[in-house]
């Protein structure tokens, strides 16, 4: 319901704007009841780690490098990941592999 909407840095409401935490965290809260930092890396020490593989619609991908996370979308299955991505493309859907994940969590029960 939120693709098309615009990316705002530091933004927390995909009505007004989002970043990509901004964006999970709003999702997680409105649509699960789970309270989320507004920090990918933040974000990324939750839940239960998962392989790709193992991924199922409603967890959170995160992006980045060996050594840092900068990047965080939700897996909505079919290979394909939700996120707020850039200022110039907004909210939109990507395969979930536009990036190498470098962690997958699981925050709702399956």
């Amino acid at each position: 319901q939120f693709v098309g909407g615009r990316y705002v840095y530091g933004g927390s409401d995909p009505n007004s704007g989002v970043d990509c935490s901004g964006f999970t965290s709003y999702v997680m809260r409105n649509a699960a009841g789970i309270s989320l930092p507004h920090s990918a890396a933040g974000q990324s020490s939750y839940g239960q780690s998962v392989s790709y593989e193992e991924a199922l619609p409603g967890d959170l991908l995160f992006y980045g490098g060996k050594n840092y996370i900068n990047h965080v979308g939700i897996y909505i299955g079919n290979d394909q990941v939700v996120h707020a991505s850039t200022a110039k493309t907004g909210i939109k859907i990507s395969g979930a592999t536009y990036r190498k994940p470098v962690k997958i969590i699981r925050l709702l029960e399956s």
